[in-house]
C-alpha cells in the first residue's frame, strides 16, 4: 500500500529522502497537490501541526522535567518519535520496578 501523497511527491519531487516524511503545507490531510508538499523531520512536521499536535510545541519549550530534573545534553534521552525523556527519572523508575 502506498500513501496518495507519498506517491505524488516522488513522482514530482523525487524520493524522499532517509528519514524525512511529508508534511502537508495547506494543512488539509488528504491533498495529493506536490506544490503543498514537503519532506520534513517528524519534529518538523509535529511543530508545524494544528490541534493535539501543538502539544509537541509546549513540550519542546519545557527546560526541565516534572520533577525538576534539567532537560540539557547529559540528561535527556530523545525517542525515535521525536519526544525527549528524563534519564534521572527513568533511572529511578526502573530501580523501583
Amino acid at each position: 500500500m502506498v500513501y496518495a501523497h507519498r506517491l505524488s511527491y516522488e513522482l514530482h519531487k523525487g524520493e524522499i529522502p532517509e528519514g524525512l516524511e511529508i508534511d502537508h503545507l495547506c494543512r488539509n490531510r488528504w491533498c495529493v497537490n506536490p506544490d503543498h508538499l514537503e519532506a520534513v523531520t517528524r519534529r518538523e512536521n509535529i511543530m508545524r501541526g494544528d490541534g493535539p499536535k501543538k502539544l509537541g510545541e509546549l513540550n519542546s519549550k519545557k527546560t526541565h522535567c516534572k520533577h525538576g530534573h534539567p532537560f540539557d545534553k547529559e540528561n535527556t534521552r530523545y525517542r525515535p518519535t521525536g519526544g525527549r525523556s528524563c534519564r534521572i527519572c527513568n533511572r529511578e523508575r526502573q530501580r523501583k520496578s
